[in-house]
């Protein structure tokens, strides 16, 4: 019985830390993770576009 205990203790507590961590990941300014993404995408734009030409 105290095994079935501990077992629900450590869902709990797993489930409330992907909680605060869901609620704190997206209280994140969004354009500080955009801008990283933004570049590598322009970036890998411009690089495809060089394939085949002079």
């Amino acid at each position: 019985m105290d095994r079935r205990i501990t077992l629900w203790v450590v869902i709990a507590v797993l489930f409330a830390a992907t909680l605060f961590l869901t609620f704190k990941a997206g209280s994140i300014d969004v354009g500080s993770v955009q801008a990283p993404a933004l570049a590598a995408k322009s970036a890998a734009q411009s690089a495809s576009a060089m394939v085949g030409g002079c």
